[in-house]
């Protein structure tokens, strides 16, 4: 385990809306009871919840896990759980900003209602690194966030590489009632599970990146002209041959295992200098 999840940081001097803006905690209890099922953590998981506030789905999941690592950045949130948890507790809460601390390096899972406005910074901290052990993740997020992410077909870079190692799936729509204070627009349930068989070997995940950032600058370009750079003619007549698409398909319909194909494909046959940077 990281040491950094045995040191509690020096408490700060709260101030009004500390927290992230965007938070809006959970207070129905049939709900948290749903996400706690969802994530399937049992007594030999190390759970990760990311914006604790005062505790509503901490306590519940400290109830069905082996640890929980409470992140929680308004002081004031923190001390309120801390008061609430006993000596003896599986419960460690993590006053700080979650985008600078360091993660778990043992395996762990996700379940957190996040804050709205760093969305994508929390996603990208999770799992812009596939290496890092995380086993699953369920969260509550903007519905139109959880929309985009779960989309096809895919056009942004970011998206498409956690998708290549985390199997990414839009469950049902939360109304702003359940929350408090509610928000503006409806939540949803956003799900991600790490894939057994990834079709890219985790160590090509750099690569992998900078093939796809190449390939969707422009996502509604044809394969063949969104790739002319990397493959030579003859390799994407192979190439296209092999993905079963006419030279007219755009680059941004493919899935991910035709990805899968593109990167392996590129890595056999196209010399290193070529593979974009």
């Amino acid at each position: 385990m990281n040491r950094d999840y045995r040191r509690h940081p020096k408490k700060q001097r709260h101030k009004e809306g500390a927290n992230f803006p965007g938070q809006h905690l959970m207070h129905n209890k049939g709900l948290i009871k749903e996400l706690i099922k969802i994530s399937g953590v049992n007594r030999r998981d190390l759970v990760l919840e990311i914006g604790a506030g005062t505790g509503n789905l901490t306590l519940p999941l400290a109830e069905k896990s082996k640890k929980v690592l409470a992140v929680e950045n308004d002081p004031v949130f923190a001390e309120k759980l801390q008061r609430k948890i006993k000596l003896d507790s599986n419960i460690e809460v993590i006053q700080r900003n979650f985008l600078q601390m360091n993660l778990p390096r043992v395996p762990f899972s996700v379940v957190a209602n996040i804050p709205y406005s760093i969305t994508t910074p929390i996603l990208g901290k999770l799992f812009d690194q596939p290496g890092l052990p995380i086993r699953r993740a369920v969260l509550v997020v903007e519905k139109g966030a959880a929309k985009r992410f779960t989309a096809d077909p895919i056009t942004n870079p970011r998206i498409l590489k956690w998708r290549m190692w985390f199997e990414m799936k839009m469950g049902r729509t939360i109304p702003p009632r359940n929350f408090s204070p509610p928000p503006r627009v409806d939540s949803a349930i956003l799900i991600l599970q790490r894939k057994d068989q990834p079709v890219v070997a985790l160590h090509h995940h750099s690569r992998f990146m900078a093939l796809a950032t190449y390939g969707l600058k422009s996502p509604h370009l044809s394969v063949p002209l969104a790739l002319k750079g990397v493959f030579t003619p003859p390799q994407l007549k192979h190439l296209l041959r092999h993905l079963k698409m006419d030279r007219d398909t755009p680059i941004c319909s493919l899935t991910e295992d035709q990805w899968g194909v593109v990167f392996n494909t590129m890595i056999q046959v196209v010399p290193p200098f070529r593979w974009p940077k």
